[in-house]
């Protein structure tokens, strides 16, 4: 039996009825929401090895409101203990209006338009009021499930998140300090008799490896400059010379296994107390499987 024709269908809908429930949306979202900056995800990728991903990149951004829909970090639930560690989880879920969305979008000139059909997995939140980046880890488009017969809004759940050696240049400065602050980082020891200071934020070059980074800290008094976002390592003896300050020393030591700005670094515990856990003079340390001939 076909259905009435005289009661609009829940998958069809009224356009009355969805424009009405839309604007309510939108209404509350304006009320009660909060400005959040979205952070569009730019992937490098190694050209010669397929869908080999260098590294990302964070260069814009724009606002738009979203409303705090529930808050599951704050508690003891989000620490959990893993074979990486202590390992903190806050959970953070926002709903942010499709038309907003629709809208906003639009207004966004930047090449990363077409990929922002509706919040993306990967990118990034900034939350003013708790001064953290957030990353989605899922966009729901179907929750609740066509209410009139339309999508109304999204639901975007979000994990703090751990920064790696991603670059951040949206000219917002609350958000690129962040990847001074948080971005892994190794400390360079300079000799005596160099000259001029490294400004914070600037790009540095080593003259023989030709290696690029990012300062993150420099300490006049001791010579010690803080590195992020390299891809390799420097050479010892070789001059670091700051692209904008001009400053110039020579790399006198680092120590490629002390790693700053991680709550997990164990890289020097692990190399210095390998040798009571391994015996590396051994060819199979971990039997005699296949010594026929007592090669080993």
């Amino acid at each position: 039996m076909p259905t009435s024709i005289y009661f609009p269908q829940y998958h069809k809908g009224y356009s009355g009825e969805q424009s009405l429930y839309q604007d309510l949306v939108d209404e509350q979202i304006k009320l009660f929401g909060t400005d959040i900056y979205y952070l569009p995800r730019a992937v490098l990728r190694n050209g010669r090895i397929p869908d080999d991903i260098i590294s990302s990149e964070f260069r814009s951004q724009f606002q738009i409101e979203m409303l705090l829909q529930n808050v599951e970090g704050f508690n003891d639930s989000s620490e959990f203990i893993s074979k990486f560690g202590l390992r903190i989880t806050d959970e953070i879920v926002f709903r942010v209006s499709r038309r907003r969305w629709e809208r906003t979008v639009a207004e966004y000139n930047s090449d990363d338009i077409d990929v922002l059909e509706r919040p993306n997995e990967g990118d990034l939140l900034y939350y003013p009021l708790t001064k953290d980046l957030y990353e989605i880890k899922f966009t729901s488009k179907e929750d609740p499930f066509y209410q009139f017969g339309q999508i109304q809004f999204f639901r975007i759940t979000a994990e703090l998140y751990e920064m790696g050696s991603d670059t951040f240049t949206t000219d917002v400065g609350a958000i690129d300090e962040s990847e001074l602050e948080l971005d892994p980082s190794e400390f360079l020891v300079l000799t005596a008799g160099g000259t001029g200071d490294y400004k914070l934020g600037e790009l540095v070059n080593g003259n023989q490896s030709q290696l690029r980074g990012r300062v993150a800290s420099w300490d006049a008094d001791l010579r010690k400059l803080e590195i992020i976002n390299k891809e390799g390592d420097f050479i010892v003896g070789e001059l670091i010379t700051g692209l904008d300050s001009d400053a110039q020393f020579t790399l006198e030591s680092f120590d490629s296994l002390d790693i700053g700005n991680t709550q997990y670094d164990q890289n020097r515990d692990i190399e210095n107390n390998a040798d009571d856990i391994i015996d590396w003079s051994e060819s199979n340390p971990y039997g005699e499987y296949g010594n026929f001939t007592g090669s080993f």
